[in-house]
């Protein structure tokens, strides 16, 4: 009788700390912008190496998301790569949980870009990397391209959705096999984020 008491008391005392804890998950979780679970705020960071993407919220608090390669990024109904963000762009990212229990994104919908934010971004300036090759695969749905460079390494180039219209008129012109010679910022090794075409 005892025992039984126990093991009740004990299950009382289990299911009142998950329900804290899943509290504590709402609590923190506050500007997700209700039972859709979205979180809404400005891109701070896009980390292509971890596949984080940093994003703080109109009251301030900063969320780290994780994404993958099926994670689509939608501006005016058509679909980008993640790598395609910018700092200061303001997006609301539908939110939900891996298997490490992290928040992780599948959808990113670009309500203003940093450009028609009139954003100036603290980063600008600064040396852009230079880069030429010949194009083996574009894929204009995710507003990239594959590039294999001089040294024979594949690169894969993110067109900003953003960018000024001779950018984007080039891209829609692009076919494998073409020579570029373009510049922009040296993500990693076998990633580029374009800003020109040269």
């Amino acid at each position: 009788m005892k025992l039984s008491r126990l093991f009740g008391l004990l299950s009382i005392a289990l299911l009142s700390f998950t329900g804290c804890h899943e509290f504590g998950h709402v609590d923190g979780l506050g500007d997700y912008g209700g039972a859709s679970n979205d979180i809404i705020g400005e891109v701070q960071i896009v980390d292509t190496r971890a596949r984080e993407i940093e994003i703080r919220t109109d009251s301030g608090r900063t969320a780290v998301l994780r994404y993958d390669n099926n994670t689509q990024v939608i501006y005016r109904q058509k679909g980008y790569a993640v790598s395609n963000l910018e700092k200061g762009d303001y997006v609301a990212a539908r939110v939900q949980r891996d298997r490490d229990g992290q928040n992780f994104t599948d959808t990113i919908t670009v309500r203003e870009t940093a450009q028609d934010r009139g954003y100036s971004g603290g980063g600008g300036g600064g040396r852009l990397d230079h880069a030429e090759g010949r194009v083996e695969y574009v894929d204009s749905r995710r507003g990239t391209f594959e590039m294999r460079d001089q040294r024979d390494r594949l690169i894969v180039v993110s067109v900003p959705f953003n960018g000024p219209r001779a950018v984007s008129d080039r891209f829609n012109r692009l076919r494998n096999g073409d020579y570029v010679r373009i510049e922009g910022r040296s993500v990693s090794s076998d990633r580029f984020d374009l800003e020109n075409f040269l």
